[in-house]
């Protein structure tokens, strides 16, 4: 007795379960195999952590156009398959390509991020989420998501402990309008993407003002939501 076939979206979800894992597995797999790929990588590792800044910026330049152009790719990859560390390219963006040139390229990237996991999601729907993120995460994201809106997704952007990148999913699968959504990310991560840049030299100080961000941001919030309760018991 044969099983009846999967419908047509949750197929694609469950492909792409197994795709993106051999992708990444036949990328390192390549990398591992290839004296050249492994002769780059390593002489962009030993670039990119170099103490010397014009060690760094000798490498960027080399690399001419594709360097933007790898870094953009990286963050839409990123933000629409959520295992990447975003902090960790946001770094190496700065330190590469400076405070001007890398905010630049770090916002448009995180925009760009945004687009794409809004548009996976819209796509494919919960049953993405879910493969991706997990049901814990998903359900805690659409919910976060269906009780606060726009100012949600503002709210997540402006405290930089949060991900963000479940939410861009979870925006797309509950219908949130295209348009709001991009001005809400844009106007949370214009502020935090600066402080990133400009912190991005000191893991430390980067930690701490991440931090204190995120505690100014949830106090502010907190703060409202006890002033509405106290109006409200008043009323």
């Amino acid at each position: 007795m044969t099983s009846a076939p999967l419908p047509p979206r949750r197929a694609a979800v469950a492909a792409l379960r197994w795709i993106l894992p051999g992708v990444v597995v036949l990328g390192l797999t390549a990398a591992a195999l290839t004296p050249d790929a492994r002769a780059f990588l390593g002489e962009g590792w030993e670039a990119l952590t170099s103490s010397d800044p014009a060690v760094t910026r000798a490498f960027v330049e080399d690399l001419g156009w594709a360097g933007p152009l790898a870094l953009l790719a990286g963050f839409v990859l990123q933000a629409a398959v959520p295992v990447l560390p975003a902090l960790v390219m946001t770094a190496v963006t700065a330190r590469a390509y400076g405070p001007v040139e890398g905010f630049l390229l770090v916002y448009l990237g995180t925009l760009l991020g945004a687009a794409a996991g809004y548009g996976l999601g819209r796509a494919l729907g919960d049953t993405l989420v879910r493969a991706l993120a997990g049901e814990r995460a998903r359900q805690t994201a659409h919910t976060f998501a269906e009780r606060y809106g726009l100012q949600g997704v503002l709210l997540v952007r402006l405290m930089p402990v949060l991900s963000a990148d479940v939410l861009n999913l979870v925006a797309g699968a509950a219908g949130m309008g295209f348009r709001p959504f991009m001005v809400a990310t844009a106007a949370g991560a214009l502020p935090v993407t600066a402080l990133v840049v400009w912190l991005s030299g000191s893991a430390t100080r980067m930690a701490w003002g991440l931090g204190l961000l995120s505690a100014v941001v949830g106090l502010v919030v907190l703060g409202r939501w006890w002033a509405l309760r106290r109006s409200g018991a008043r009323g």
